[in-house]
């Protein structure tokens, strides 16, 4: 019975394939497409969302393997990564280029294809940040794999923090190695070993082979594990040479190179205004109109630039606004803008037929009227103590000094303060007293709007615009002390707010005949501080202003020394305690160690 069911049924399908042939040629065409699909290279979908980094599980050899000379590397992920992302991920210490990189799932497979040197520490690194297969995981901190083809694996390690040069952590630098030999104190192009920094900035090597080794440092935006000029910062030691097993080896990010400046973009807003992009972003306080010129392409006629502003009045930007003199809406222009210590950039635009309404002229000042408490460090924190002038459109700056007038409250009376005004941009502008601002007292700022000179629209209507505030007492702020040493004449240290352009308080002191020193910082609003200290290597005199050298990458030398530690200031508390050890200038007995070069 069974069996003719089953020959009724086949029977019956038959008949429907030969009714409806185009089932054949539809099967035809889906079932490859369902196999292809099958091995598209990603992850399969469904269940509740993962938010866990991604990291590695295993790895064939194991880590601080000896006697492994494999000719296939396995890693396991915890998440499926792309074979290309992989690719560009992996650096081999010494090197091995010649291998091939297979995925199967979550697990890596590098084939090796040339034999690894006998009795050598190999170490495999993967670059962060890698990103799994979807790009919602990111590899946090470089990981790597060091096995021994022979009976011994090296254990030498140097570790230390790399900051920027506004002292912040530097997250995701490139940290590099290269030996240092008897017959040559220059590196090669490529790093014997390389490192990356975490979140706190700090990096690690391991499994070294003991030597003395040149540490730099580079953010190596495309990866290349080369120093880009205009594209890239950099960061060397205060010495030459670093000795396996050194800690605590500090680097800091040079200041971006202001001659590497240039335009990225221009396009006119209107006949009045153009939209300028830089490659890199700059203090608005230190744009400088002077820099700039526009001229008509047809008949050479230059266009005045009469002010500049952030639309989102940062202190640093790349992208600002210029008002210039009206334009002619059919022609070209040229926009030339000429860095400092570089080569001029140049970008073409049309103007525009677009004619802006621009609207009367307002003021805001901040803080507003009846605030209290206020802590004027911390309107805008690289202005320091001050407090700011907010116009909606940008005025002459010549106009904005005889237009302000503060004062003191004192026994129910308003004292007349002298006062400073720096421009942040042409609409935003700073405002101090000569003696700074009085904790736990009253002021008020008032600003005769008329006397604005709008550089477009229309005269502000309104006579008198006022704030009248109280300051916060000293209970409002903290301070630091500490003590350190440093083996020189003189050192700078300060007190910076974490990531700020600007120090907050500045110091130079004389340390003792044993190199030890102490210091004090008053007067901190509450927050994460960087204190740090360095010897400053020039041969004038030192000041509060003398500025840290960086030292320079090719030709290699030492930047100046120093020593930086992380605080939290608290209100009303005194963190102390604190200590800032520099190292010792520029050559250390490891340098003196090394060949001189004959002349």
């Amino acid at each position: 019975m069974l069996r003719n069911n089953l020959a009724a049924f086949n029977s019956e399908r038959s008949a429907s394939v030969k009714e409806f042939p185009g089932l054949k040629i539809l099967a035809a065409i889906l079932i490859p497409v369902f196999f292809c699909a099958c091995a598209v290279d990603r992850p399969p979908t469904g269940g509740p969302p993962d938010h866990s980094p991604l990291s590695v599980v295993s790895s064939i050899p194991a880590a601080a393997s000896v006697n492994e000379a494999p000719q296939t590397i396995r890693i396991g992920f915890s998440h499926y990564v792309s074979k290309s992302e992989l690719s560009k991920s992996i650096f081999f210490s010494p090197l091995v280029d010649d291998y091939e990189v297979m995925m199967h799932g979550k697990e890596a497979e590098i084939r090796l294809y040339t034999p690894l040197k006998p009795n050598r520490t190999y170490t495999l690194t993967l670059r962060s940040p890698l990103k799994s297969l979807d790009g919602g995981h990111l590899l946090d901190q470089s990981w790597t794999l060091p096995f021994s083809t022979g009976p011994v694996i090296d254990h030498g390690a140097i570790d230390g923090r790399v900051w920027t040069n506004r002292m912040a952590p530097a997250r995701n630098a490139t940290v590099m190695a290269y030996p240092l030999s008897r017959n040559s104190d220059t590196p090669q192009t490529r790093p014997d070993y390389i490192a990356q920094t975490g979140p706190s900035g700090a990096f690690r090597f391991e499994n070294l082979s003991p030597a003395s080794y040149r540490i730099v440092a580079i953010t190596d935006r495309n990866g290349n594990l080369q120093f880009d000029p205009g594209m890239e910062m950099f960061s060397v030691t205060s010495s030459p040479a670093v000795q396996t097993g050194a800690t605590g080896v500090g680097l800091r990010l040079a200041p971006g190179d202001k001659s590497a400046r240039t335009l990225s973009s221009c396009r006119a807003i209107n006949n009045r205004e153009i939209e300028v992009t830089f490659n890199v972003q700059m203090l608005a306080r230190s744009f400088e109109l002077s820099a700039m010129r526009i001229e008509n392409t047809s008949t050479g006629a230059a266009l005045p630039v009469l002010g500049y502003y952030s639309s989102s009045r940062n202190s640093e930007d790349a992208t600002f606004r210029l008002l210039t003199a009206p334009m002619e809406s059919r022609a070209w222009y040229k926009l030339r803008f000429s860095s400092a210590g570089g080569p001029p950039s140049e970008l073409t635009f049309a103007g525009s037929p677009r004619t802006e309404r621009y609207p009367e002229l307002s003021v805001a000042i901040v803080p507003a009227s009846g605030a209290d408490n206020v802590i004027p460090e911390t309107i805008r924190p690289e202005s320091g103590a001050a407090i700011e002038l907010q116009c909606n459109l940008p005025v002459e700056e010549s106009s904005v000094k005889p237009a302000v007038t503060l004062t003191l409250s004192d026994k129910g009376q308003d004292k007349p303060l002298p006062l400073a005004i720096a421009r942040i941009d042409s609409r935003t502008y700073d405002i101090t007293p000569s003696g700074g601002f009085q904790h736990a007292r009253e002021y008020r700022i008032q600003v005769r709007a008329g006397m604005l000179k709008e550089l477009v629209g229309s005269a502000s209507k309104e006579p008198l615009v006022e704030s009248r505030f109280g300051t916060a007492g000293q209970e409002a702020y903290g301070e630091v002390t500490g003590t350190g040493t440093a083996k020189a004449p003189a050192v700078v240290v300060e007190a910076r707010r974490s990531g700020s352009a600007e120090a907050r308080q500045r110091v130079v002191l004389k340390p003792k005949a044993d190199g030890a020193f102490s210091y004090s910082f008053r007067d901190l609003p509450a927050g994460e501080y960087t204190i740090t200290g360095f010897i400053p290597s020039t041969s004038g005199s030192v000041s509060p202003v003398t500025e840290w050298n960086s030292g320079s990458l090719s030709p290699f030398a030492p930047c100046d020394p120093f020593a930086a530690v992380t605080v939290t200031i608290r209100p009303g508390w005194t963190t102390d305690n604190v200590r800032l050890d520099i190292p010792a200038p520029r050559q250390t007995a490891i340098d003196r160690a090394l060949p001189r070069k004959k002349h």
